[in-house]
């Protein structure tokens, strides 16, 4: 089997898509030796490739309009691929011929998200693309059952997306993670970047009160790109800065954040729109205790190992903050809850179910 597939995800910074894609297509060469696996990218790579991954730049002074259109196909066929797989959430061009094409649309939450689209054009123009991706494709992946419920209900399909969980991406092991010392004051970490849809500016409003309440007397430290898309987040974010109650700790490599997830009161994560949930599983999997919503396809992946709030209830959402603060047999119960409930979660399944698929189809169009 020759794999190629879309490499331009990984010439930004190896996080979300591009970690996780890197992880499944490791794992396929663990289970497929024999197979080889191609990247296809045109800027330089933000990282390195896992051993046995072959990375091809080529068509390097076209456009990214012209590469996708020409340079990728013409690649495709001179590499003699059998299947193409574009991980980043579609992006399929014309013109691929003789080759099995496998699509990861990991959500499609504009579509649910007020706000997403400046007027109805860009919105058909989502639509009208996303649409064409879809009926490139022979097999779909999606992340989550919530994102496969989406793309059935909003889409035109050739065939049923196959739902295709992620593993975790970080290293559990206990020799790796460092226990804090007792000096260290506690905190909550909130992970995931500043996005509206993350609800970190409910988060803040609450914790922050009750800050000034003296109801919780621990941090709150905040990891991830630093992006202050309104007035209002930015002077939230200063206030806590100013008063030692917040700390921006911007990206933080993947060794650090499992030091940091393990040491944590818990993981506070309040998001409302999710195609999957990488946070909360990368959490439980490393033994630190999960706030999370019930939004979307977050329960999917945290089961009953989760304190669930609202992130529209600031009440209830400050009660659960105080409570996981204060009570430590309930942090020691979440803890282990989430180590059982992150093993249901692996890429042997991820990249056992990704050849599955890919053979099933070939099988049945008899193809070698």
């Amino acid at each position: 089997m020759k794999i190629l597939f879309d490499a331009t995800v990984l010439e930004l910074p190896f996080t979300g898509i591009a970690k996780t894609s890197l992880m499944l297509y490791r794992e396929c060469l663990a289970q497929r030796p024999e197979a080889t696996i191609t990247g296809l990218h045109r800027k330089p790579l933000a990282g390195i490739a896992p051993p046995g991954i072959c990375m091809m730049r080529c068509g390097r002074f076209f456009s990214s309009s012209r590469w996708r259109l020409s340079t990728l196909p013409r690649q495709v066929a001179r590499q003699g691929a059998t299947v193409v797989h574009f991980p980043w959430n579609g992006c399929v061009p014309e013109g691929l011929h003789g080759c099995t094409i496998a699509t990861t649309i990991h959500d499609i939450l504009p579509l649910e998200m007020p706000g997403s689209f400046k007027n109805d054009q860009d919105e058909l123009r989502y639509r009208r693309d996303k649409q064409q991706d879809i009926a490139r494709s022979q097999i779909l992946f999606t992340d989550s059952a919530y994102s496969k419920r989406q793309l059935m209900a909003q889409f035109t399909l050739n065939s049923e997306p196959v739902v295709n969980y992620f593993g975790p991406t970080l290293d559990s092991t206990g020799d790796a993670l460092e226990t804090k010392s007792a000096s260290e004051p506690p905190y909550f970490l909130y992970l995931g970047g500043y996005d509206r849809r993350k609800g970190i500016v409910e988060l803040l409003k609450v914790f922050l009160e009750l800050h000034r309440l003296q109801k919780l007397r621990c941090r709150l430290l905040l990891a991830g790109k630093a992006h202050y898309f309104s007035d209002e987040l930015k002077l939230l974010i200063d206030e806590g800065t100013q008063t030692g109650a917040v700390r921006e700790l911007g990206y933080v490599p993947d060794p650090e954040l499992a030091i940091l997830l393990r040491n944590a009161l818990a993981l506070v994560y309040p998001s409302r729109f999710e195609g999957f949930g990488l946070p909360p599983l990368e959490a439980m999997h490393v033994g630190c205790p999960v706030i999370t919503t019930a939004c979307t396809s977050i329960p999917e992946v945290c089961g009953d190992a989760a304190l669930y709030v609202d992130p529209c209830d600031s009440r209830g959402f400050g009660e659960a903050l105080v409570v996981v603060q204060d009570d430590e047999a309930l942090r020691c119960s979440l803890r282990e809850k989430g180590r059982r409930q992150a093993v249901k979660f692996s890429w042997e399944k991820t990249a056992a179910t990704f050849l599955r698929e890919i053979d099933g189809y070939r099988k049945l169009k008899g193809t070698p």
